[in-house]
């Protein structure tokens, strides 16, 4: 049975966009609205603040800064989903904070060293019931939680949806998504690593949707993308996908969250400023291969009826 976040979800792409700062590394309210407006106007109804937003390094002030931003920004039928963590203190630190607010869900980001899964269960149950509300389960490493585990998560109230994430060089054949899938729901599942892997994931294992950062670029290609998808139409969404696998390319040679970041800027759509540290900005030699790829998805959804 399919949560209410996985019913909204299942409508559209879901954006994980970056996060705008100034000079100063305060929060840039102006390009953050113009970012999720170019967004939604593109029918895009879901943001995930997560990865690409850096939320890994955010202090709490910076992070009651965005959610304040987050609860009035996007339109209201958007569902916005911020994240927390990833570790234990973060995790019931940000939860309290945002007990007091009301978005669609709430993600735990993925944590590495050191974690062992009966911890990583432990603390996901006690970052939620500090929350009041059931996360979203961030899959990015094999084994990170046992099917089993996620299960019983979900059955005590405590996860409401996964974003799986784990690469692989072949995305099909995946025993662990299977097994993941026959616990929890194939239908409470999202692809979460961008186009890559989506030509399996979504007709092979009927994933519920997918996460992506070039959507951010090519909001109306995107959802095209995912409706070609869906209606099975194979040559369609190859044609699509051509700019997005591309831009994935780029961000995996160079680096995921600096080439989103710096694309948004390249765009036109907004100037995004300064990562915030621990991550790093694009060196000067690697703007030109990140144009090339944001010309490629401006193209695309120029020819779907963007007009900017």
């Amino acid at each position: 049975m399919s949560s209410e976040i996985a019913e909204r979800l299942g409508r559209t792409v879901v954006a994980v966009p970056p996060v705008a700062w100034t000079a100063a590394l305060d929060l840039a309210e102006g390009p953050n609205r113009r970012l999720i407006a170019h967004i939604e106007a593109g029918g895009v109804g879901a943001l995930l603040f997560g990865g690409n937003a850096n939320l890994y390094h955010f202090d709490l002030g910076r992070f009651r800064a965005l959610v304040e931003f987050l609860r009035e920004a996007p339109r209201p039928a958007t569902a916005v989903i911020p994240s927390i963590g990833p570790d234990f203190g973060k995790l019931l630190d940000e939860a309290r904070i945002l007990r007091a607010f009301r978005f669609a869900a709430v993600m735990a980001l993925p944590m590495t060293f050191p974690t062992q899964p009966a911890g990583i269960e432990r603390g996901l149950s006690a970052a939620a019931d500090a929350l009041g509300a059931p996360l979203v389960l961030y899959v990015k490493r094999e084994n990170y939680l046992a099917p089993d585990a996620i299960a019983r998560l979900m059955a005590a109230g405590r996860v409401s949806f996964i974003k799986y994430a784990v690469e692989r060089p072949d995305p099909d054949g995946d025993a662990y998504l299977e097994a993941i899938c026959a616990a929890v729901g194939r239908e409470n599942v999202a692809s979460g690593m961008g186009e890559m892997p989506i030509h399996v994931h979504l007709p092979r294992y009927r994933l519920r949707t997918y996460t992506s950062g070039g959507v951010c670029i090519a909001p109306r290609a995107a959802m095209a993308l995912l409706a070609a998808h869906r209606a099975g139409d194979g040559a369609a969404a190859v044609r699509l996908a051509a700019p997005f696998l591309a831009f994935e390319r780029v961000r995996a040679a160079i680096g995921g969250i600096a080439v989103l970041h710096d694309a948004v800027t390249l765009s036109g759509i907004a100037d995004m400023g300064p990562i915030l540290p621990m991550c790093a900005n694009l060196a000067p030699g690697q703007r030109r291969e990140v144009q090339a790829a944001v010309d490629g998805l401006k193209a695309l959804d120029r020819s779907l009826g963007d007009t900017r």
